[in-house]
């Protein structure tokens, strides 16, 4: 489990995967030596953490050719990290500058905590949309004891729509636990998810959905889409990948990116820091994951589309079984809205 004074940390790698590290005002100059270690050390970690050994074996002298390059621990990061993505192509696996200080550990805890407080434990939005489709929005898996009650009161909510569209378009990532809770929801008997297998001990972590939930199930006779773009990573992927795998949702959007390596943050040097995957996803069903290929969706569409699609999947889904006359009118009025122009 990682810390939450490693949390920003996290987070940095869950929200700029895809971006090199921004060049931002020069910091103070780092000597010759000062880069030579963090090179150094940034192999050692590598060689006896990360979950693909085999991959980083001989990077220490390209780690080191890289830090004589750099003037300053924003440059040294930005060249260690593209030394890593070229060498590995892990999406995870990056350099960040986090200046070592004393009482920072506090300070990063009660930051993180306000700013998942903030954005509401990542449960952005929950509407009943026309036609009894409920709609839940999700930017994040927040940490799983404070996401877990937000859940809850969001799925009680939703508890009488007739089909539920899963909005992962802006998410890039958290908390596994937190996605074993949401599925948690959708499944009506427990099933076994994405394993983690980790490096240390070469142990398998296998999850599960729970027996029991805070708020209403949901249950799996109601239909489920779940919407992506080509930035949902990581906890966000791992959702979308088991739902489509076990056959409980259709997912509808972009190709997501592809990052299925979790691990942790650790200390290079007193400026800076390094998000090492420890483990790898794992999906006991087919024995493998996204990584490096995204979660394909079963509808590919722009990710702007993909909302208004899942609408009209589920309209059309629902109205031959509806009897009830002011049911079906609602469905018909909701597929004609789908169907009409867009105002200027």
């Amino acid at each position: 489990m990682k810390t939450l004074a490693l949390a920003a940390l996290l987070a940095a790698c869950l929200t700029a995967w895809a971006q090199p590290a921004p060049e931002g005002p020069p910091g103070p100059p780092l000597d010759a030596a000062a880069r030579t270690q963090a090179a150094r050390e940034l192999a050692r970690q590598l060689r006896e953490r990360y979950i693909f050994p085999e991959r980083v074996k001989d990077i220490e002298p390209k780690l080191q050719a890289a830090a004589a390059e750099a003037s300053d621990a924003p440059a040294l990061a930005r060249q260690l990290s593209a030394v890593l993505a070229e060498a590995t192509q892990d999406k995870h696996l990056r350099v960040d500058v986090m200046p070592e200080m004393p009482g920072r550990a506090k300070a990063e805890a009660a930051e993180m905590a306000e700013s998942f407080r903030y954005g509401n434990y990542g449960v952005t939005r929950v509407e009943r949309l026309r036609g009894n489709i409920g709609l839940l929005e999700l930017r994040q898996f927040a940490p799983v004891r404070q996401a877990g009650p937000v859940i809850a009161a969001a799925m009680t909510l939703l508890a009488n729509t007739d089909a539920l569209v899963i909005d992962l378009r802006r998410n890039g990532g958290g908390d596994p636990e937190t996605v074993a809770l949401l599925a948690s929801y959708l499944f009506d008997k427990p099933t076994r998810l994405i394993d983690i297998r980790w490096r240390a001990g070469n142990r398998l972590e296998q999850h599960w959905t729970s027996a029991k939930v805070a708020g209403p199930r949901y249950g799996q006779r109601r239909a489920v889409y779940v919407l992506t773009e080509h930035e949902t990573f990581s906890a966000a992927e791992d959702f979308a990948y088991g739902m489509k795998a076990r056959h409980r949702a259709t997912v509808i959007g972009e190709t997501t990116a592809g990052g299925a390596h979790p691990g942790d943050g650790f200390r290079l040097s007193p400026e800076l820091m390094v998000f090492i995957p420890t483990g790898r996803s794992v999906d006991y069903v087919d024995g493998g994951n996204w990584e490096g290929k995204g979660v394909t969706p079963d509808h590919q569409v722009p990710a702007a589309e993909a909302l208004t699609l899942a609408q009209r999947l589920a309209i059309e889904q629902l109205l031959p079984a509806q009897k009830h006359p002011m049911k079906k009118g609602g469905l018909e009025r909701a597929l004609k809205a789908l169907d009409a122009p867009a105002k200027p």
